[in-house]
């Protein structure tokens, strides 16, 4: 209070005029200061940057409120029945879970189930599409298997014929190969001929990992989970943390080949997903055709907004589909390049993360980031 009082006896002596223009230049001075604050802009995550559909937060907060002291529906028969709907599969092909990451991390476990411990000399091993999701090495490790990178192809995406020789190598060893498409980092993505390929050339009982947590900035038409009802060693993991914009939510799903049941509840969460979680998703799987679009746009056109703006320099990156992108320097390290851009308060993810010190991975937003971006790193080009 008295602080508080101090505050306006300074203006006593003045006149109305004077304190008003003695406000003014403060205002004014705060103003200016603030100007010079130069705000972050994160491209490290690749979470959607806007927030859920309005009507995915209200199915979930009626989810939670109609029901906040009940256990949620462990089989998710609606949504299951939806998701089964949109990709032309069974509903006992389909299981929910919390997000993409934790239905892999119960895959592995599945398959290398009875592997050796640590000290074994001959682990199980699984042949990943490398560089790929971050932490698929550390969960096959976790699951008692020995991760096997394969590089990727030129255009960045998983390059089936080398995982089907490094299958191959691995003889009755290898349980499973693992990719992801679109790929994370690289946007690479590959088609169901080339599915159909490394199936045909795996191991007998070596299983497909498809992580297709950006399957939704892809056309509906080159959705790759249909392919399940012809391979029966495929699974398609799919995320709403990307498209969808519901990281929060740890939401996501997984679908199997027919006559798969007893495995695919293997990756079930013993209670199943939340049910606000469920109620998200099930509305977004029958209206995200109300907003898909315009994000694949979006994305797509911030990938050409960006390739036309660092043409001419030594900055490049593949081609591929959705938000995120490799980008490499003739003339900077990976490390350098994400320090030089982070004194500029832009940060992207080191390539480090994936063992590759001549990339980062960006995560783009949209135009007036990309603007940004494009004005930072042609700043360093010509440096």
């Amino acid at each position: 209070m008295r602080r508080f009082l101090g505050y306006y006896r300074q203006f006593e002596e003045l006149s109305p005029e004077e304190v008003s223009r003695d406000l003014r230049r403060r205002r004014d001075e705060e103003k200016a200061q603030s100007l010079t604050e130069t705000p972050a802009l994160d491209l490290s995550s690749p979470a959607w940057h806007e927030p859920p559909h309005a009507e995915i937060v209200n199915a979930a907060t009626f989810a939670l409120r109609r029901a906040v002291n009940a256990y949620p529906d462990a089989g998710a028969e609606a949504l299951s029945a939806a998701l089964a709907a949109r990709h032309g599969v069974e509903p006992a092909q389909v299981v929910a879970g919390h997000g993409a990451g934790e239905l892999l991390r119960a895959a592995l476990q599945a398959l290398l189930a009875g592997a050796g411990n640590e000290l074994d000399p001959h682990p199980p091993t699984v042949a990943i599409a490398w560089p790929g999701w971050g932490p698929l090495p550390r969960l096959v490790h976790e699951a008692g298997g020995r991760p096997v990178p394969v590089p990727l192809g030129r255009d960045g995406a998983a390059d089936v014929d080398a995982l089907a020789a490094a299958a191959g190598a691995g003889g009755d060893g290898v349980r499973a190969v693992a990719l992801c498409s679109p790929n994370d980092p690289t946007g690479g993505t590959i088609d169901a001929a080339a599915l159909r390929r490394l199936a045909a050339a795996l191991p007998a009982g070596a299983w497909i990992l498809l992580d297709a947590a950006l399957a939704d900035f892809e056309e509906p038409g080159a959705d790759l989970a249909a392919l399940t009802g012809e391979l029966d060693r495929l699974l398609v993991v799919r995320s709403f943390s990307k498209a969808h914009a519901m990281a929060g939510f740890r939401a996501g799903y997984a679908i199997g080949p027919e006559g798969s049941r007893e495995f695919l509840a293997r990756l079930a969460p013993a209670l199943g997903a939340s049910a606000p979680a469920q109620a998200g998703m099930t509305w977004a799987v029958a209206n995200g055709e109300r907003y898909l679009p315009r994000r694949r746009a979006l994305a797509a056109s911030e990938r050409e907004h960006l390739a036309a703006a660092l043409a001419g320099t030594d900055l490049a990156f593949p081609p591929g589909t959705g938000p995120l992108l490799w980008l490499s320097s003739a003339g900077l390290g990976g490390r350098e390049l994400a320090a030089e851009l982070a004194a500029k308060r832009i940060f992207v993810a080191p390539g480090t993360a994936w063992g590759d010190d001549r990339h980062v991975r960006v995560a783009l937003r949209g135009p007036g980031a990309t603007d940004r971006l494009a004005a930072a790193l042609k700043e360093l080009a010509a440096g």
